[in-house]
């Protein structure tokens, strides 16, 4: 049986990573209202805005993180299980790095008096939101393009709905699962929280402050389901 020609299309463990800019659907909402949708006079300024954070996060996580595709408001991007493992402080602070610099160009934008509309000032409430999560994947080609598949990639997106916020707060946060923390090294630090999701079942994992300003914030705090009987 011939064998994949290359290293990259063989399945093997990996840390997938999802950086989400929460806000995202309201304030484009806002950006089509103000300037409307005909882009004949070039992409209104609020895209541009989306365009620089986006990029903000790609420099910032890589090279700890190779990028394997945007999608929408979201940065997915992966590393090598081995090449990672037990490097977890390294890993938390290079997510840190990544979240500091979105923050940066979010408010040089904010404050940009450039261009004024009722849209592009609610950049300020846009923030990041990030699932770190470990497991099988492999790269396949799909028609032109080459995608990474496997039951965690479906794991990882589904952690992108979560019920986090509703119980946290509005705030920056990256959420580990158990078995990503357990490969970092990392399973002692945030606080314990787990999603259910009918079609992967319990998902556990610890919800780690982003924003370094608040870090403690989250001290004696117990998230996820009350314990059932």
């Amino acid at each position: 049986m011939a064998m994949p020609s290359h290293p990259d299309l063989v399945a093997g463990p990996r840390y997938l990573l999802l950086a989400d800019i929460s806000g995202y659907t309201a304030f484009l909402n806002g950006v089509e209202r103000d300037h409307g949708v005909d882009f004949s006079a070039g992409l209104p300024a609020g895209y541009e805005v989306l365009g620089a954070l986006l990029g903000a996060v790609i420099d910032g996580v890589q090279p700890t993180f190779e990028i394997a595709k945007l999608e929408g408001d979201a940065v997915f991007a992966v590393a090598p299980a081995d090449a990672l493992d037990l490097e977890g402080p390294a890993v938390l602070d290079r997510l840190r790095t990544a979240y500091r610099a979105f923050a940066d160009v979010r408010e040089e934008r904010k404050a940009a008096s450039d261009h004024v509309c009722t849209a592009c000032p609610v950049v300020g409430s846009l923030d990041l939101k990030m699932v770190l999560h470990r497991g099988p994947a492999v790269r396949q080609s799909v028609g032109s393009n080459v995608e990474l598949l496997g039951p965690a990639v479906n794991v990882a997106h589904r952690l992108l709905k979560n019920t986090i916020q509703s119980r946290l707060g509005d705030r920056p946060y990256l959420f580990v699962t158990d078995v990503a923390a357990a490969g970092l090294g990392l399973s002692g630090i945030g606080v314990e929280h787990v999603e259910d999701y009918p079609d992967v079942g319990q998902v556990p994992g610890r919800v780690v402050e982003l924003d370094e300003t608040s870090v403690g914030a989250l001290s004696g705090r117990r998230l996820g389901r009350d314990p059932v009987g």
